[in-house]
């Protein structure tokens, strides 16, 4: 029974890194970019989400070969429901944060969903968690727009 389980998400897995790998060029819309300092071929938006991927799918391909080598109950079987609970709100909150910025632009909504994700964590001093969170929203903003010519979506304010 847990060789079906393991097996049958790593199968999962590796449809999904598969399909990704050719579905990504229709997924990613933008500007080829160069990284200064590198070769003068440009890098195309399409690069990272194709090589996450391939990471995505070997790991599968590596879990589906060293199935039969491992003995014992899958951590997964063993981890109680308040884990799959917190797991399942973490993802809930990047789906938030993603449908926001395509809503609020990316500023604004990296700006809250920092401050929220830290007030979650345990961080209580806004004074310290709401500067940086502004001071990274506006930092990768910065090196997206001018470092990699890689327009990111604007909103409320940037």
């Amino acid at each position: 029974m847990r060789w079906k389980l393991e097996g049958t998400l790593a199968v999962a897995v590796l449809t999904v890194g598969v399909l990704l790998f050719f579905t990504a060029p229709n997924l990613v819309r933008g500007w080829a970019f160069s990284i200064p300092g590198t070769t003068d071929v440009a890098l195309e938006p399409v690069f990272f989400p194709r090589l996450a991927s391939l990471l995505l799918a070997s790991s599968a391909v590596l879990v589906l070969a060293t199935i039969p080598l491992r003995s014992g109950a899958l951590p997964a079987v063993e981890t109680d429901s308040g884990a799959y609970l917190r797991a399942g709100a973490g993802l809930a909150g990047i789906l938030v944060y993603l449908i926001s910025v395509v809503t609020f632009g990316f500023v604004v909504s990296t700006v809250v969903f920092i401050t929220v994700a830290s007030f979650i964590g345990g961080y209580r001093k806004l004074a310290i968690v709401i500067p940086v969170a502004i001071g990274v929203a506006v930092a990768l903003r910065l090196v997206f727009r001018f470092g990699l010519h890689v327009g990111l979506p604007e909103g409320l304010l940037l």
